[in-house]
């Protein structure tokens, strides 16, 4: 009489060790293709609030004829023709933000169009009020930019009229800017542009900064 034998067979610790191995560099790889089209996706979001602002400005100075203030406090309410250095509403409090009326009086439909997706879910509560996109039009309730290379009422040439950040952390007010990266780009190193010819651009906004202040890299 015979007796069949099956011989068990199974993974060695070595092969489930390897197949472990597979399967974390595949969750690896899944995880950055995830965060670089998460990124993309959210800059493609930043710039059609950017181009939603361009829209409620152009709208609103057709109605007014003038742009609105900045508002230039940092919260909930509005602010324009305030200032508050240090506690503006706009790149961790170093700039005056895009004013909240153009919500309150439905040139855009939403608080949200405010802020650049990114810093929506980076920073909650108070801390998400210093983040408003940054706007061009601060001090001119003060005559503060007349004659100056900014003046969104009076200059001609293709000009900013909104930003992420615009400040770059070395040269904030706030000390604790120093945690602060821009919102765009896989190094983190950039920022969607409105100019005012309601164009939509990707730059390096330390380096505008710079230029536009003087300020060595060095």
């Amino acid at each position: 009489m015979k007796h069949s034998t099956h011989r068990l067979t199974g993974f060695t610790l070595l092969e489930l060790l390897i197949a472990a191995a597979i399967v974390a560099l595949l969750c690896a790889i899944a995880l950055v293709n995830f965060q670089h089209a998460k990124g993309r996706a959210n800059q493609a979001r930043c710039a059609a609030n950017l181009k939603a602002i361009a829209y409620a400005l152009y709208a609103y100075k057709l109605d007014l004829n003038r742009y609105p203030l900045a508002d230039g406090t940092a919260g909930l309410g509005e602010s324009m023709g305030q200032t508050s250095p240090g506690n503006g509403p706009a790149a961790n409090g170093s700039w005056d933000g895009v004013p909240r009326v153009l919500v309150r009086l439905g040139y855009l439909g939403s608080e949200q169009y405010l802020f650049c997706p990114t810093f929506r879910e980076r920073f909650k509560g108070d801390r998400l009020q210093r983040f408003r996109y940054a706007y061009n039009n601060s001090a001119a309730d003060t005559g503060g930019t007349i004659g100056a290379p900014n003046d969104v009422d009076r200059d001609a040439h293709d000009i900013w009229l909104a930003r992420c950040l615009w400040v770059p952390p070395e040269s904030s007010f706030t000390p604790q800017a120093n945690d602060v990266t821009y919102p765009h780009g896989e190094d983190h190193d950039r920022e969607n542009v409105l100019m005012s010819n309601s164009r939509v651009e990707l730059r390096d906004g330390r380096q505008d900064f710079r230029k536009a202040f003087g300020i060595s890299a060095n």
